[in-house]
């Protein structure tokens, strides 16, 4: 009998940190089961970094936070990851 392959919402957020005069910024995901369980979550600063950069940390650590082949549908407010991924993933 075939395993159902388990599936996921990836929930993406990135913002810039305001204790540092430095540009640095938080990323942080949610991995909620499609009962809307929570499965993990997790977020950190990134010295160095803000924008579009910290929404893909988000994303790449959501994804790599998956023990398993699993479908997910990414939930992200990112216009630029979003339109990178409809008309530019086979150039990444």
């Amino acid at each position: 009998m075939p395993t159902r392959t388990p599936h996921f919402l990836l929930f993406s957020r990135s913002h810039s940190a305001t204790a540092s005069s430095r540009a640095s910024g938080i990323w942080e995901f949610e991995l909620r089961s499609a009962d809307n369980a929570l499965a993990t979550s997790a977020a950190d600063e990134e010295p160095g970094a803000t924008g579009e950069r910290l929404e893909l940390l988000a994303i790449v650590r959501g994804l790599e936070a998956l023990d398993q082949p699993s479908k997910v549908t990414l939930v992200t407010r990112s216009t630029t990851v979003l339109r990178g991924l409809r008309y530019g993933i086979s150039q990444w």
